[in-house]
């Protein structure tokens, strides 16, 4: 459930919350009550667009000062960080000044971020069923819990298709439970379609990897960072920064310094992202973070390997090429086109540039624009997008650069790419406990 609900709607509809109604099989998002406030209204595409704000979440105010200098630096400079590109849509902002901190329940899909088979399935009592519906949806793996949990007034269960997984709360006795987990999992009710049980702990074993590898793919996350001057080419943005262990601008290594901690790759034993961190092929230093349940590791390109030989700097454009995201620190007036990278994987890019208060305070303007169709993420860009540099506004980036990419997994070569993924995984289950 996200944070901010946007909901575009007609003028005169009724848009009142609605109070969840109680059925046989019922979604576990429902028991999660989001309580929402009516802030702002916009225009877009003609149809009047509606923005709630959830009164629960951290709220940190927006001191009077700061509001006073980023309106004074707006005055000078208004435009985007980001040219219109074709292929990218820039986000706009629409927040009101006061509530740019209003961050609400968080990140994007936490819910999935739960050991849910993990917490009440594995070495617990409960039934696990295979059938594989070769002409509609395919392989099916449904998990029952056994026991009724007073606590949500009915059983757990999962059902995993190669759409993904579906967490439910269900009612009724053993048999109830079991058809409501399979009309859910066929979407009709096939009654062709036979669920074998399967009481081989092995596959209690495998779907708790499953579910593992899945938390890992929402919790592990690797951003590029890319240092550019105004009016450089692809190549000499990646040639930028030979010095050992920086970049040699102090406003570029200050900004790297603000997004996390200098890690020592050789011996790293966290999240590397797909980094060496035993022979140093990539570089002797990276940046990393932790936020919230989430690992962050940022491909810098100025970090990262540099040739003297190779003006393309492949070694770089290898890693930064291929993140999802791409965060680009800028200096200059002219606003970056995102088209000069060359990469079909960089969906999102964020441009960033610093500065500096009349008492020597760190601003940071921000722009974000996205290329695969999906919108923007929360939390949404405010009126006036500058930010003080500090704590609220590192909770606030941090945030919206991590919804950024899950909202870019929704889009349809994302999905039909994890489609595909979860399609194979199933199907090795399928074939692996019908033959057992």
């Amino acid at each position: 459930m996200s944070i901010m609900n946007i909901v575009k709607k007609k003028k005169k509809e009724d848009d009142s919350p609605q109070p969840p109604q109680r059925r046989s099989i019922t979604s576990l998002g429902k028991w999660f009550g989001l309580k929402s406030t009516f802030r702002i209204r916009s225009k877009e595409n003609g149809e009047e667009q509606t923005v709630f704000f959830p009164d629960e979440g951290p709220l940190y105010p927006l001191e009077d000062e700061e509001l006073d200098h980023i309106s004074k630096f707006n005055e000078k400079n208004t435009k985007s960080l980001i040219a219109d590109t074709d292929g990218f849509t820039i986000e706009p902002n629409v927040v009101p000044n006061r509530d740019r901190y209003r961050l609400g329940n968080g990140l994007l899909d936490s819910i999935y971020e739960c050991s849910f088979y993990c917490n009440f399935f594995h070495q617990k009592e409960h039934d696990n069923f295979i059938a594989d519906d070769e002409n509609g949806i395919g392989p099916i793996v449904i998990s029952i819990e056994s026991n009724h949990d007073d606590t949500i007034g009915g059983s757990r269960g999962i059902v995993r298709t190669r759409d993904g997984e579906k967490r439910v709360i269900i009612h009724g006795n053993r048999q109830r439970k079991k058809q409501a987990l399979q009309n859910a999992a066929v979407r009709i009710n096939n009654n062709a379609l036979k669920f074998r049980l399967v009481k081989e702990r092995a596959l209690e074993k495998e779907l708790y990897n499953l579910e593992t590898q899945q938390i890992e793919f929402l919790t592990n996350y690797k951003f590029g960072v890319l240092f550019c001057i105004s009016g450089q080419t692809e190549n000499q943005m990646f040639s930028n920064g030979s010095a050992p262990n920086g970049s040699g601008n102090a406003d570029f290594d200050e900004f790297l310094d603000f997004l996390g901690e200098r890690i020592t790759l050789q011996g790293w034993n966290s999240f590397r992202g797909g980094l060496d961190v035993k022979t140093n092929t990539t570089g002797d230093t990276s940046v990393f973070t932790r936020f919230h349940n989430c690992n962050i590791m940022f491909h810098v390109s100025t970090l990262l390997p540099f040739s003297t030989v190779d003006e393309q700097q492949v070694e770089r454009k290898r890693h930064i090429g291929n993140d999802v995201l791409l965060l680009v620190f800028k200096q200059g007036d002219e606003p970056f086109c995102p088209n000069v990278i060359t990469s079909n994987f960089n969906n999102i890019i964020v441009c960033v540039s610093k500065l500096t208060g009349p008492n020597g305070e760190v601003y940071y303007r921000v722009s974000f624009a996205e290329k695969h169709g999906e919108g923007s993420a929360p939390p949404y860009l405010p009126e006036i997008p500058i930010f003080q540099k500090g704590e609220a506004f590192r909770e606030y980036f941090l945030m919206k650069l991590i919804n950024s990419e899950r909202t870019a997994m929704r889009s349809r070569e994302f999905r039909n790419r994890l489609k595909k993924a979860r399609l194979d995984q199933l199907k090795l289950l399928i074939k692996q406990f019908n033959d057992a």
